[in-house]
């Protein structure tokens, strides 16, 4: 009688869980303790039901009182207590005397399970001491007994641990080379933790395989195919995308971080306003939400509030490598370059996979003049990301900046190369700085026609740079046509009109065509002055002295 009543009650323990009823489900649990003579499986169960209710040292006393807190399975859930009240050294010191993993004290999970979650749970207790090496070993150990701990694999991914080479080494080590799991499993694991990882490694987007076609409006593929085509700059296509995934789910963050990208990008202020008033009020202890609120004080520039609100999204997740970024942008922006360097400097030593903040670190050196430095740091950056265009495209900007032309159109080439065979939007306005920087190296290699095909790639992408009709009107120049380089000289003054070399280019360019006018109609002779032609010609020796960038 005694038996089957306890056993009715264990069921009403479940149900009540299930119902999210907590302090029924207490009432019972406790009764069940004392019915069945205190067996651990109860004890466990009660032990769980105060842990969703949040009593963690609740639950700490109940498992030493019943001397399970040297059990494996009650070692975990005296460290997971602690770990939740924030007691992170006494749960490193709970979990460091761990005894090996036996299925008699599991509370009802498999031996790969528990250990499994041994692991994570040491993976999240070193993170939150910044202990990151260790806490990457434990994430990726946790992976390799169980590759279905999605969330030891989003914690070596979002949080930088590794590479994109490293990280596409894990999925073949822990999933692909895994005896565990059957071939559908293998699958699935494999084309999931592929879309999730860095996507600036890799731009092509992977197809979903036959069997898996169900999943083509599933919030994690719709999140992983946002942020490919943010990475490619074709940020429309990407904010379509994010709407898409959003009605799905409007508070997946993978996908919000992309769509708050997206609106930025596509300088979208009033929806980045409503979306960071609307997160705040929903989850005011989130993270996102203050991104969001700081990053649409970036867009209007109010810089000084972008920094109050990203200083506290990162102070709420100190691993968060766009709250980083965007806040040592912040700085920049107001040419506070000590402070942007100390940011991205903070932001390299957290996030050792990712190559952005050296990319900015360098960036910082090159606006200070420092080309030693920068060009170190570029190097480094493209270590850990040799695919990625951008860090490509500043380090032949640098080159271009030094005078080293060959290096700097083989890293430029290179950088357009990638672009145009990784999925990028070439006719992006973010590429246009990369034509010019081309049309610069080929005006000096006097490949005149070459960069003139660059400077009007430039100003398809980018119309109202002034610097691009510039370009062009020292070409037009250099080539010996100086009605051509008066009127673009002209349509640059029309966008910049206090440049000083685009005044002192129209001046001569006036003066030469002045000279083949006179020349035309049989009014002079040929001038005296080598310096300038009666054709136009002469205007080049003059010109060359700006022979060194000047964009």
């Amino acid at each position: 009688m005694t038996g089957d009543l306890v056993s009715t009650l264990r069921d009403r323990v479940e149900m009540e869980v299930r119902k999210h009823q907590y302090n029924n489900a207490l009432f019972w649990a406790d009764k069940v303790i004392s019915l069945g003579g205190g067996q651990p499986r109860d004890v466990y169960s009660l032990v769980n039901v105060l842990y969703l209710k949040g009593e963690f040292h609740r639950a700490i006393y109940y498992l030493q009182t019943n001397k399970l807190n040297t059990t494996v399975y009650g070692v975990y859930l005296v460290a997971k207590c602690q770990a939740a009240c924030g007691e992170w050294s006494e749960a490193r010191e709970t979990l460091e005397s761990h005894p090996e993993p036996s299925l008699s004290d599991s509370g009802g999970m498999t031996e790969n399970e528990l250990l499994s979650s041994v692991y994570l749970l040491k993976g999240n207790v070193y993170q939150a001491l910044d202990n990151h090496q260790f806490a990457a070993q434990c994430f990726k150990m946790a992976l390799k007994v169980d590759p279905f701990c999605v969330e030891a694999y989003e914690n070596l991914v979002y949080n930088h641990y590794y590479t994109g080479k490293a990280e596409g080494d894990l999925i073949v080590d822990t999933v692909e080379n895994s005896e565990s799991l059957f071939p559908a499993e293998r699958e699935i694991v494999n084309y999931l933790y592929s879309g999730m990882a860095k996507k600036y490694h890799n731009q092509q987007s992977s197809s979903i395989p036959t069997s898996l076609c169900s999943l083509s409006n599933n919030i994690t593929v719709l999140a992983s195919r946002a942020e490919r085509l943010y990475y490619s700059c074709r940020f429309t296509t990407a904010y379509e995308t994010c709407l898409q995934a959003l009605k799905v789910d409007p508070y997946h963050l993978p996908t919000l971080l992309t769509h708050i990208g997206c609106l930025y990008e596509l300088g979208k202020k009033n929806d980045l306003y409503i979306l960071g008033h609307k997160l705040v009020d929903l989850y005011p202890k989130s993270y996102m939400s203050w991104y969001a609120v700081g990053i649409y004080y970036s867009l209007i520039k109010k810089w000084e509030n972008a920094r109050q609100y990203l200083s506290k999204s990162t102070n709420l997740n100190k691993l968060f490598a766009a709250g980083w970024l965007a806040y040592g942008h912040a700085f920049a922006a107001e040419g506070e370059n000590d402070q942007a360097l100390a940011t991205y400097f903070t932001a390299s030593r957290l996030l050792k996979g990712c190559h952005l903040p050296l990319l900015y670190i360098g960036l910082q050196y090159g606006s200070t003049n420092n080309p030693i430095l920068a060009e170190k740091f570029f190097k480094e950056a493209i270590a850990l990301a040799p695919d990625d265009p951008f860090v490509l495209a500043e380090m032949g900007s640098l080159y271009t900046q030094t005078g080293r032309w060959e290096y700097a159109l083989s890293y430029l080439q290179n950088a357009l190369a990638k672009v145009k065979e990784g999925g990028h939007e070439w006719a992006a306005a973010t590429w246009a700085p990369l034509y010019l920087n081309l049309g610069q190296i080929y005006r000096i290699a006097k490949q005149y026609d070459q960069a003139i095909k660059c400077f009007k790639h430039a100003q398809f992408l980018s119309s109202d740079n002034s610097t691009v009709y510039t370009g062009l009107a020292f070409v037009y120049a250099l080539q010996g046509d100086p009605m051509l380089a008066v009127e673009y000289c002209h349509k640059a003054l029309d966008k910049e009109r206090q440049d000083p070399f685009t005044i002192q280019l129209l001046e001569m360019s006036l003066s030469a065509l002045a000279l083949t006018s006179l020349s035309d109609d049989g009014k002079s002779d040929k001038s005296d002055d080598d310096s300038v032609s009666v054709t136009g010609a002469g205007i080049t020796p003059n010109l060359q002295q700006y022979s060194t960038p000047i964009f």
